[in-house]
C-alpha cells in the first residue's frame, strides 16, 4: 500500500467520522424517537386484544377486552378471578363497579331507555372495569389492570348518592413490597361526571421509562333500533390544540390514529352517547382504534381511545370522566368543546352551523321544551319562527316566480319567433325581463340564500338527542321513523316500511310546487319535476328521523298560504293596475270632451 492510498483511506476515515458526529441525534431527538418507538410497541400490544361479544341486542352481551399475556413478575400474585361487584346510585345512572381492574363494569343510565323500553346500559361487562391501565415493566411483561385483582378499601356492597351529596370509592393494588396502585373514584350526584385519581405509589420504579396508558376499552352498546344508524354516528373523538379530530369508518374494517404530545379530552360515542376522559395534567399522546365488523343493517362498531402519559413526579395522575347523553347542558358543564362531537352539518358548513344550534336552535328547543307539553308542537313552532324570519327571503322568491309565470306567454312568442336563431332568441328574452324588471335568478337566490338553515337543521334534527324518545300523534320517536304501513317485502333505500310524516312530507311538495312553479303548465319538463322530486325525497327521507319529516312537513305547508297569499296580492296589484289603467283613459277621454266644448264656446264668442 503506497503513500497515496494511506493518505486517501486516513481521509475517508476522517470525513465519516466528521458526518456521523454532525449527523448523530441530540439527546431531545433521542428522547423522542424512544418516545415513537414506545408508542409503537404500545400499538402492538393494544392490538393483541382478543374478546367475545355476543348479540349486540342484548345487553346482557359480554365484551371482555384484554390481553392474552397473563400478567408475570411482580404482578403475579394478582392475577386471581375473585371478582367482588359494588353498586353505586345517583340519580344520573347505577354503576356496578368490580375489583377486577378496580372501575365500573356496569353503567346504566336512570332518566334514557332504549328502543325497548328497558334503560340505557352502556357498557356490559360483569367481570372487569371498563377503564384500563397498560404499561410495560421493567421485567419487560405487558400489564394490564384489566386482569389485576384489587383489593376495595371498603365492604359496603351499595351505596347511594343522592343530590348535592359526593362519594368516594377506592381500590388497592398491592405488591408483595408494599408498593400499591390505587384508584380513587369521586362521584357526585349531580352529574355524569366521575373524578378520578391514580396514586402510584413506589409502583413507578417497576414501569419502564414510567409510560403509561390509560382508556376506555369495551364497545359502547347500542341503544337503538337500526345497527346501521348506530354505526353510521360511532366514533372515536380527539380534542387538541383547539381542533376536534375523529376516526370513523363507513364500512367494515379496522383502523387506527395516533397522535403525539398534549390533548385535552378523548372519546367514544355512539348516536346519542358517550364516554369522555378529560386528563387534569399532560399527555404524550393518543391512539385511536376503530373496529366495524358485520353487513347491511347489522354492523357493529368499537372504538376505543386511549390516552399515553407519564407518571407524574407527585406519582398522582387525575382525570375527569363522564358516561352519559350527548346533552348540551351536561356536555357544556364538563368542556365547553365537547358538545362539538354531536353532527350539526357537513365540515364545510360548521363555521355556521355551530354557532346556529348553539345559538339558536337549542336554547329555543330548551325554553320552549319546558313549556310546551310536546317536542313536537316545540318542532312546528320553530318551522313557524324559521318561516317568519325567512319571509323576506321566501316573498322575494315567490314574487319573481310569480313574475316570470307572468312571462311565460311572451317567452314562449319570442321562443317561436326566433326559434331558429338561439342567440337572437337569448337576447330578446333578456330584453323583456330587463323591460319588465324581473330578475330571472330572483326564484333561486333567495332559497340559495335560505340553504345553509336548511341543510343545518336537515342534519341536526337526526341525531338531537333533545328530540330522542319524544312521541307526537302517531310517532312513538321523533329520532326515528314513524311507520305507518310495514311492508310484506323490503324496497332498496326505501326499506320495508313507509314512514307517515314522510309521505305527508312529499304531498305537501307536490302542492307546494303546482302553486309556485312557474312555467309548469307550458313546461312538460317542468310538469313531470314535480313529481319526480317529492318520490326522490320520499325514498331518501323514509328512514330518517320523523322529527325532521314533521319539520318540512309544517315549512312546506306554511310555504303553501305564503305562496297563496303572495299570488293573490299580486292578482289583486295587477286588478287595481287594470283598473287604474281604465280610470286614466276615462279621464283623459273626458278631458279632451272638455277641451273640444271650450274650444267651441271660444269659437262662438269670436264669430259674435
Amino acid at each position: 500500500m503506497d503513500r497515496n492510498q494511506i493518505i486517501g483511506i486516513v481521509l475517508i476515515t476522517v470525513v465519516m467520522l466528521a458526518w456521523m458526529y454532525y449527523m448523530a441525534p441530540t439527546p431531545e431527538e433521542m428522547e423522542r424517537i424512544e418516545r415513537q418507538r414506545a408508542l409503537q410497541d404500545s400499538l402492538a400490544a393494544i392490538e393483541r386484544i382478543d374478546g367475545f361479544e355476543a348479540d349486540p341486542r342484548d345487553p346482557e352481551a359480554l365484551i371482555r377486552p384484554g390481553r392474552e399475556q397473563e400478567p408475570r413478575g411482580a404482578f403475579a400474585n394478582t392475577a386471581i378471578a375473585d371478582t367482588l361487584i359494588k353498586t353505586v346510585e345517583t340519580p344520573f345512572f347505577i354503576i356496578d363497579f368490580t375489583n377486577l381492574g378496580g372501575g365500573p363494569a356496569q353503567v346504566t343510565l336512570q332518566n334514557h331507555v332504549r328502543y325497548d323500553q328497558e334503560n340505557v346500559r352502556l357498557i356490559a361487562d360483569s367481570l372487569r372495569s371498563a377503564y384500563n391501565i397498560g404499561f410495560l415493566s421493567t421485567e419487560n411483561y405487558n400489564i394490564d389492570t384489566q386482569n389485576l385483582l384489587f383489593t376495595p378499601r371498603s365492604t359496603q356492597r351499595n351505596m347511594s348518592v343522592a343530590t348535592g351529596e359526593t362519594a368516594t370509592i377506592a381500590y388497592d393494588l398491592i405488591l408483595e413490597d408494599n408498593r400499591t396502585l390505587t384508584l380513587e373514584y369521586i362521584i357526585g350526584g349531580d352529574s355524569y361526571e366521575i373524578g378520578l385519581n391514580i396514586y402510584f405509589d413506589g409502583i413507578q420504579q417497576l414501569i419502564s421509562g414510567s409510560y403509561f396508558e390509560f382508556g376506555w376499552q369495551p364497545r359502547l352498546l347500542t341503544t337503538e333500533r337500526s345497527l346501521s344508524q348506530e354505526s353510521m354516528y360511532s366514533a372515536a373523538y380527539v380534542f387538541a390544540g383547539g381542533t376536534l379530530d375523529d376516526l370513523q369508518l363507513t364500512s367494515a374494517g379496522t383502523d387506527r390514529r395516533t397522535l403525539t404530545g398534549n390533548v385535552q379530552w378523548v372519546s367514544t360515542k355512539t348516536k346519542f352517547f358517550t364516554q369522555i376522559i378529560k386528563p387534569a395534567g399532560e399527555t404524550d399522546g393518543v391512539i385511536l382504534l376503530a373496529d366495524v365488523s358485520g353487513a347491511d343493517e347489522t354492523e357493529l362498531s368499537h372504538y376505543r381511545s386511549i390516552l399515553r402519559m407519564m407518571v407524574p413526579d407527585n406519582e398522582v395522575s387525575s382525570f375527569n370522566l363522564f358516561i352519559g347523553p350527548l346533552d348540551h347542558i351536561h356536555l357544556n358543564r364538563f368542556d365547553e368543546n365537547a358538545y362539538n362531537m354531536v353532527d350539526t352539518g357537513f365540515r364545510f358548513l360548521r363555521w355556521f352551523s355551530d354557532p346556529f344550534v348553539k345559538w339558536v336552535v337549542l336554547p329555543f328547543f330548551t325554553f320552549f321544551g319546558g313549556i310546551l307539553p310536546n317536542m313536537g308542537l316545540v318542532i312546528i313552532l320553530f318551522a313557524l319562527v324559521v318561516k317568519i324570519v325567512l319571509y323576506p327571503l321566501t316573498k322575494k322568491s315567490f314574487e319573481s316566480m310569480a313574475a316570470m309565470r307572468e312571462l311565460q306567454p311572451e317567452m314562449k312568442a319570442i321562443q317561436e319567433k326566433y326559434k331558429d336563431n338561439p342567440q337572437q332568441q337569448q337576447q330578446a328574452t333578456m330584453k323583456l325581463f330587463k323591460k319588465a324588471k324581473v330578475n330571472p335568478l330572483g326564484g333561486c337566490l333567495p332559497n340559495l340564500l335560505q340553504a345553509p338553515v336548511l341543510i343545518t337543521l336537515w342534519r341536526y334534527f337526526q341525531n338531537s338527542i333533545e328530540i330522542r324518545q319524544e312521541g307526537f300523534l302517531w310517532a312513538q320517536d321523533l329520532s326515528a321513523p314513524d311507520p305507518i304501513l310495514n311492508l310484506p317485502f323490503s324496497i332498496p333505500f326505501l326499506g320495508d316500511y313507509i314512514s307517515g310524516f314522510v309521505l305527508l312530507m312529499s304531498l305537501s311538495m307536490v302542492v307546494q310546487m303546482r302553486i309556485s312553479g312557474a312555467g309548469a303548465a307550458s313546461n312538460p319538463q317542468m310538469k313531470i319535476f314535480q313529481y319526480i322530486l317529492p318520490v326522490v325525497l320520499f325514498f331518501f327521507f323514509n328512514q330518517f328521523a320523523s322529527g325532521l319529516s314533521l319539520y318540512y312537513l309544517i315549512y312546506n305547508t306554511l310555504s303553501i298560504g305564503q305562496q297563496m297569499l303572495i299570488n293573490k296580492q299580486i292578482d289583486h296589484v295587477k286588478m287595481m293596475e287594470t283598473v287604474d289603467k281604465k280610470k286614466a283613459k276615462q279621464m283623459a277621454r273626458e278631458q279632451k270632451i272638455e277641451e273640444r266644448k271650450k274650444l267651441k264656446e271660444a269659437r262662438n264668442k269670436a264669430d259674435s
